[in-house]
């Protein structure tokens, strides 16, 4: 099943008419700090959409980096339709903490710069249902894109301040994807 951002408008310390240039992204992303403060499960998995199709995964993680996000990040997939050898259009980042998640939101949430030519604008949403570093980690590790027939480019990806790290090794025996007959 194919995971989709949960729009649930965060609480909000003062009504919205008294934030007249905020928008409900950036209002959302500042909810992520707050979290932390009141001692609620804290999100940090982004989703962003509207990217570039022809964007690889390289590019991708370089934009991240350009856009001051290096080491900020510990997940980073973007998927991919394995027969068009392009990615689907959106990406699910997990950010280290609730400053990196404000940092990455304003970043990206109507970005239009991008390498390629293109008239997409970025969107930011959480990710659901999958929350958290581990709970990607755990989602993916048994996954048929984790397979030793696909090629690493279409991979999630871990990191450790800035450096990617191996995957952790599957649980059980992970299948070979199967191609869709679209």
């Amino acid at each position: 099943a194919q995971q989709k951002a949960q729009q649930i408008p965060p609480e909000q310390e003062t009504p919205a008419a008294t934030q007249p240039k905020t928008s409900k992204s950036q209002v959302k992303a500042g909810k992520a700090a707050k979290d932390e403060e009141s001692g609620k499960v804290q999100r940090t998995t982004v989703m962003l959409r509207n990217l570039p199709n022809n964007y690889t995964r390289d590019m991708f993680l370089s934009l991240l980096d350009e856009e001051g996000l290096s080491e900020l990040y510990d997940f980073v997939y973007l998927p991919m339709d394995f027969c068009r050898d392009a990615n689907l259009g959106y990406a699910f980042v997990n950010l280290v903490d609730g400053a990196a998640v404000d940092k990455a939101w304003k970043k990206f949430d109507g970005f239009d710069r991008w390498a390629l030519p293109t008239a997409k604008v970025c969107q930011v949403g959480w990710s659901g249902p999958h929350q958290g570093f581990q709970a990607h980690v755990e989602r993916y590790r048994n996954s048929p894109v984790m397979h030793k027939s696909v090629p690493d480019c279409y991979k999630p990806m871990i990191f450790k301040n800035g450096i990617r790290k191996p995957f952790p090794r599957p649980t059980k025996k992970v299948k070979a994807p199967v191609a869709s007959s679209r």
